[in-house]
């Protein structure tokens, strides 16, 4: 009978099919009535279970472990939309991550940094050197001289003040959004502050 072939089948291919694709699938044994006909009644019946898709029904073999239960598993639909959730998730990690990344990749690497550190000791040691000579010196020097001097001193004093703003402004900024206290995140940062290397500044 129509209805035993189209169980069989169903049963053997474990594969949901329409009315048509058994149909193709039986090469012509029963007519497309007669397999719909056997469809359906194999639905109302419990032995397959029935899902329309649009205007399509598609039928599948419930497997024998099932018949007795015969309960329905998760909508499709359902679970492409837990699926899809989780993807936008997922992408919404990877462009923080990406940003993440983006920011670290732009900031200057430790041998950078290392270099620059020791490019400014040797330039402030030369300037040390220099302003403890001229300390020292029993040298005249004229007004005009001495005049440009302070100027560069004050310049140079105002344009430290101004970096040392700036740097301590932007650290207050990230930290604002970091659950990491100011001592640790600067230790993680390997940066060293005026006060941790006892810096001071020398007035003329």
């Amino acid at each position: 009978m129509a209805s035993e072939a189209v169980l069989k089948y169903l049963m053997d291919t474990n594969r949901p099919y329409s009315c048509a694709d058994v149909t193709v699938n039986l090469r012509g044994a029963y007519t497309k009535n007669a397999i719909q006909k056997a469809l359906d009644a194999l639905s109302e019946s419990g032995k397959i279970k029935c899902k329309l898709y649009g205007k399509q029904k598609v039928y599948a073999a419930l497997q024998l472990e099932n018949l007795e239960e015969n309960t329905d598993t998760e909508d499709y639909d359902t679970k492409i939309s837990r699926v899809t959730n989780i993807l936008n998730e997922k992408k919404g990690e990877l462009k923080k991550s990406e940003a993440y990344l983006k920011n670290l990749l732009s900031a200057p690497t430790n041998d950078m940094t290392k270099t620059q550190i020791e490019d400014i000791k040797i330039s402030t040691d030369k300037l040390e050197k220099k302003l403890n000579y001229l300390r020292s010196t029993t040298e005249v020097i004229s007004a005009g001289e001495k005049k440009t001097l302070l100027g560069e001193h004050e310049k140079s004093l105002k344009e430290y003040r101004k970096r040392k703003r700036i740097s301590s402004e932007m650290l207050e900024a990230v930290l604002e959004g970091c659950p990491k206290s100011k001592k640790s995140f600067i230790e993680e940062l390997c940066l060293e502050t005026d006060e941790m290397v006892n810096f001071k500044l020398k007035t003329v």
